[in-house]
């Protein structure tokens, strides 16, 4: 938890519930959560077994080398799209406290997290990951009051919610409320019918089973003393994760409230807008302060996980013999080149908020469900995971073009809304192709880092 609630999500939160309410912020807190508890309810216990620090290892174990390619190939990028989010963040940030434009305070902040990622490496990371939490936890439990008090108090916020574009502001689901101004339903995210259903499915479920293989939560569940603790530890985390993450979207709300006609160029910087003009001086210093903090942990964690799942995890599987000097130089290459290519990706694409639910959801109809079938039904196979990597990714992309005349030229929303029958297809492929190819290719077992079968590990541990 420590590692998601950071800047993207404060700012990009913020932004998105001035514009679209509630509805535009089920991506990031709503779904992660569900990570939360699907991995608490479902998972943890066999993450815990297993002992694998990633699921790559995972991958190689229950299948082959060729599927913890695929899934090593799906997690890094979607590390570039969350390293994207984190810099954009870090440059409104440094933007607004300077007074450089974007571009060059994006730059300034990508040196500053490589710089700390490098020389302070995994020390400094994992003792600023948890002091960053705190500050930003204690900062955003400030910010919440002030922000009520300055729209009148709760019942004054509750009765004069509304969003940029007209949609219901507390509305989770598809709805058939009128937007407001006009006689149209409102739908999900302004779309109707079919497209619709798929966009608030893919905002409920894409980041939820998306990030079920990522490795921050495999490392989690490690850290905890035993099975029950970790358990729970995800389920608690996910009932703190949605009440931190809903501050930033209560104050995107009343900035909305105060001020219902900030210029489109100007909603990155909502958040920090609304705390320099409605919040004490005192409590706009810590907010700088606590969230730059964050992002720099946050960011410098997945710049260090992505260069050594390059510079080790990889390296290694096509060159064993190769020493720790060697693998050591590699990983701090390839930290350089993914915060390149985050920072290339996020000054073009723009949006830090797709690009931070995107980070999530490429995996979910490429490589989610080999790793969903890969723990709960034994009889999914090499040929089964294979085949629904291959023709999900594949039947992905076909739909994006399908989808993407009627979202209006808006190629996120075709990304997300084609991802849900993406995701079906992928399922179906490998239930079919698994009980089709038994004989040809049987079944391996769950298995731990040492070869044993943990396939009767028992899933409820709560």
């Amino acid at each position: 938890m420590a590692t998601w609630l950071g800047g993207a999500v404060v700012i990009g939160g913020a932004r998105e519930a001035y514009v679209g309410g509630f509805q535009a912020i089920v991506w990031d807190p709503w779904s992660p959560v569900l990570t939360l508890l699907l991995c608490g309810f479902f998972f943890v216990a066999v993450f815990r077994r297993s002992r694998f620090t990633t699921a790559i290892d995972f991958y190689n174990a229950r299948f082959d080398n060729r599927i913890g390619m695929c899934g090593l190939t799906i997690h890094l990028l979607s590390y570039i799209s969350w390293i994207s989010a984190q810099l954009l963040s870090l440059g409104v940030i440094l933007s607004v406290a300077s007074g450089l434009s974007l571009v060059p305070a994006t730059v300034l902040g990508a040196g500053i997290i490589l710089a700390v990622s490098l020389t302070g490496g995994l020390w400094a990371l994992s003792r600023s990951d948890m002091l960053a939490f705190c500050i930003l936890t204690v900062v955003l439990l400030i910010v919440l009051p002030f922000s009520l008090s300055a729209v009148g108090g709760l019942a004054s916020f509750i009765e004069k919610a509304g969003t940029a574009d007209g949609t219901p502001p507390f509305s989770l689901f598809y709805t058939n409320e009128p937007i407001k101004g006009g006689a149209e339903p409102a739908g999900f995210a302004g779309y109707l019918g079919w497209l619709g259903i798929f966009y608030m499915m893919a905002a409920w479920f894409s980041v939820a089973l998306g990030d079920l293989g990522g490795s921050v939560l495999t490392a989690r569940a490690l850290a905890a003393k035993n099975e029950r603790a970790a358990s729970r530890g995800f389920l608690f985390g996910g009932v703190i994760y949605l009440v931190l993450g809903m501050i930033p979207v209560i104050v995107g709300m009343c900035a909305f409230i105060t001020n219902s006609n900030l210029p489109e160029s100007q909603l990155d910087n909502v958040f920090p807008y609304f705390v320099q003009q409605h919040l004490p001086n005192w409590v706009t210093i810590l907010f700088f302060v606590a969230v730059s903090s964050a992002i720099v942990s946050t960011a410098g964690d997945t710049i260090l996980t992505s260069g050594a799942l390059v510079g080790y995890t990889a390296l290694r599987i096509f060159r064993p013999e190769i020493d720790n000097h060697k693998t050591l130089v590699a990983t701090r290459i390839a930290m350089v080149i993914f915060t390149f290519l985050g920072l290339a990706f996020g000054l073009v694409m723009g949006d830090l908020y797709k690009l931070l639910v995107f980070a999530g959801a490429i995996a979910f109809p490429s490589i989610a469900p080999t790793f969903i079938f890969g723990i709960l039904w034994r009889k999914t196979n090499v040929y089964g995971a294979l085949s629904s990597i291959v023709i999900g990714t594949l039947s992905w992309v076909l739909l994006i073009f399908l989808f993407f005349p009627y979202t209006d030229g808006e190629v996120w929303d075709a990304i997300y809304i084609a991802s849900v029958p993406a995701f079906v297809i992928g399922c179906a492929t490998i239930i079919l192709i698994s009980l089709n190819t038994q004989r040809i290719c049987p079944p391996k077992p769950i298995q731990d880092i040492d070869g044993r079968d943990i396939s009767d590990t028992e899933l409820f541990q709560w």
